[in-house]
Order: C-alpha cells, then sequence, then structure tokens
C-alpha cells in the first residue's frame, strides 16, 4: 500500500507542479498582454490628446465668437429700444407741432376775420363820412 499512497503522491506532487508551472506561466502571459495593452491605451491617450487639444481650443474661440454676438445682440436690441422710444417722441412732438399750428392757423383766421371785418367797418365809415360832406 505504500508503493501505491506513493505513487498517487508523485502522480498528485505532479499534477500540483504542472498546475503552478500552467499558473506562472499564464501569469507571464497575462502581465505581458497587460504591458501591451498599457503601452497602446497611452499611445491612444497621446494621440487622442494631441487631437482634442486644437478642437478644445476651438471651441473656445467659437464659444468666445457665440459671447460676442450675444453681446453685440444684446446691445443692438438696446440701440432698437432707444430708437423707438425717441421716434415716440418725434411722433409726440411732430403731433404737439400740428396741434400748435392749427391753434395758431385758427388765430390766424380769427385775427384776419377780424381785421378784415374792422377794414371793412372802417371803410363803410369813411365812405359815410366822405358822403355827408359832400
Amino acid at each position: 500500500m505504500s508503493d501505491s499512497l506513493l505513487i498517487f503522491l508523485s502522480f498528485g506532487f505532479f499534477v500540483l507542479v504542472l498546475g503552478i508551472l500552467v499558473a506562472v506561466g499564464f501569469l507571464v502571459y497575462a502581465l505581458l498582454e497587460m504591458r501591451r495593452v498599457a503601452a497602446t491605451l497611452d499611445e491612444f491617450i497621446r494621440r487622442t490628446e494631441s487631437t482634442l487639444i486644437p478642437v478644445l481650443i476651438e471651441t473656445e474661440q467659437a464659444l468666445r465668437s457665440v459671447r460676442k454676438v450675444s453681446d453685440d445682440v444684446g446691445a443692438t436690441t438696446e440701440n432698437v429700444r432707444n430708437i423707438s422710444g425717441a421716434a415716440e417722441d418725434i411722433a409726440m412732438n411732430l403731433r404737439m407741432l400740428s396741434s400748435f399750428l392749427n391753434a395758431a392757423g385758427e388765430g390766424v383766421n380769427t385775427r384776419i376775420s377780424g381785421v378784415k371785418a374792422g377794414v371793412q367797418t372802417a371803410l363803410g365809415f369813411l365812405l359815410q363820412q366822405i358822403k355827408e360832406r359832400r
């Protein structure tokens, strides 16, 4: 029995050593693969970074341009509001001027009518005075 136990233990030890060797070989292969993957990933990150930096710079410039345009639109809107307010003031001033001119015209017409009536009365009186002297 001890011979069969020794053979069994030897066979078990051989399988154990073989398993450990396979595991070590697999770990070495996995470490080498991980190193290769890490190098590839590092290269990918470098390339991505080198292409993203100009994109980020261009995006930043585009955002600045959009901000400037937005500010210009705000300023233009404010100018349009000011022009609109000024146009309202001008329209109100024109209405007031028109009312003033109409009132002045009516006053002039009234004065002219008064002067006309006065001249007619004066001429009538003058003619009557001249007729009476004759």
